[in-house]
């Protein structure tokens, strides 16, 4: 069973990850051969604390608020190049950097 806000990727023993996101509701599976991965596609907030230097070389302490959630139609994608824990992978990097990024242009 797949809950209300999450979507299911099926992984089949023999096939792999399909392409088929699963939707919301009540699903048949193959016992010990296919294993759903949910995953919830609410979006969440995450705060991101970042200390970076500006230009007068001053350290300056930012946190930035994240709203995010994943593509449903992307998450087969998702689950087999980054895996489950997309968001703790991929989030930190990207905001350290465009944060880095905004506060030297503006300084």
């Amino acid at each position: 069973a797949v809950d209300a806000g999450h979507r299911a990727v099926i992984f089949d023993r023999f096939r792999g990850v399909q392409d088929v996101v699963v939707g919301e509701g009540t699903h048949f599976l193959i016992p010990w051969v296919q294993k759903p991965i949910i995953f919830d596609c609410r979006s969440r907030p995450r705060n991101i604390p970042v200390i970076t230097g500006s230009k007068d070389l001053q350290n300056v302490n930012i946190t930035l608020r994240i709203l995010f959630r994943p593509v449903t139609a992307q998450l087969p994608r998702i689950f087999t190049s980054i895996g489950e824990d997309y968001d703790e992978r991929v989030l930190p990097s990207i905001t350290t950097e465009i944060l880095k990024s905004v506060v030297v242009s503006a300084a």
